[in-house]
């Protein structure tokens, strides 16, 4: 009778992760595997930087927390680490981690607010893995933004999720912050040079 050996999941660290070269890629680790994924193209680009200028805007004006691109990375609990595309951190938590905006190491947990841009390669398997990782680990809302459909998924854990889109629809930032509002059509909208 043979007995099945499990070979034990690597533990990455923090310094083997940033060692890592960049050559343009989003490195994550998943279940103590390296993935590699390339950085966005541009319309998913600009969607991204849409919707952070106008996140940082309100959390600076309101002085809630900082807002941060993929290029940043979230311990989770189960010792992935996670780079959304865009993340909010509300200023409280930081106080109560007392972690330091100006600090090198990657944040202790997830966002509070994780935004992931969808790709057609994204599967809905994937993405139910992440929303998994980011409510375990401390998020309190996540926007799934589909730019084929020009839809969002609104969720607020990983099995409530709301569906929405269309003209009037917005996304909110709820009790992260306050009073955000933003017209999801803004997101697609062709750019207007007149």
């Amino acid at each position: 009778m043979n007995a099945a050996v499990e070979t034990p999941k690597k533990i990455w660290t923090e310094e083997e992760i940033q060692a890592l070269p960049d050559y343009g890629y989003i490195h994550e680790i998943v279940d103590g595997e390296l993935v590699i994924s390339p950085k966005n193209n541009f319309f998913p680009g600009l969607i991204c930087s849409r919707l952070s200028m106008a996140l940082q805007a309100f959390a600076i004006q309101h002085r809630l927390g900082l807002v941060l691109d993929s290029s940043t990375g979230f311990w989770m609990r189960n010792r992935n680490c996670r780079a959304p595309d865009v993340s909010f951190v509300t200023r409280k938590r930081l106080d109560e981690l007392k972690f330091k905006p100006t600090s090198n190491e990657f944040f202790p947990g997830a966002p509070d607010l994780a935004i992931e841009v969808l790709s057609p390669d994204n599967s809905r398997t994937e993405m139910t893995a992440r929303l998994k990782d980011f409510f375990s680990s401390g998020t309190q809302l996540a926007w799934l933004i589909n730019p084929e459909s020009e839809m969002t998924e609104v969720c607020r854990a990983p099995d409530q999720r709301q569906l929405v889109g269309g003209p009037g629809a917005e996304l909110e930032g709820e009790h992260l912050l306050p009073g955000f509002r933003y017209p999801l059509m803004n997101l697609f909208k062709e750019w207007d040079w007149d």
